[in-house]
């Protein structure tokens, strides 16, 4: 997506630069579950977590957004 001043919007592009992560940790707690979860819930719930966590990162704090982001998507 483009902002109004035709910048690429960097939220957009780090939500699909880690959508890779939300099915990796997705698939590790599929594995942990019961059969009753379904795949598709939990990728769904993941994206939701990564979004916050785009919206609510701030690097002056020093740690790094996959650390953030992890915790936010299992959350």
């Amino acid at each position: 997506m483009y902002t109004v001043h035709g910048k690429k919007d960097q939220k957009d592009e780090m939500l699909n630069k880690h959508a890779v992560l939300v099915k990796k940790l997705a698939y590790q707690l599929k594995a942990k579950l019961p059969p009753s979860v379904e795949l598709d819930d939990l990728v769904q719930a993941g994206m939701m977590g990564l979004l916050d966590a785009i919206n609510r990162y701030e690097d002056t704090h020093g740690a790094q957004f996959e650390t953030y982001a992890v915790q936010r998507i299992r959350g």
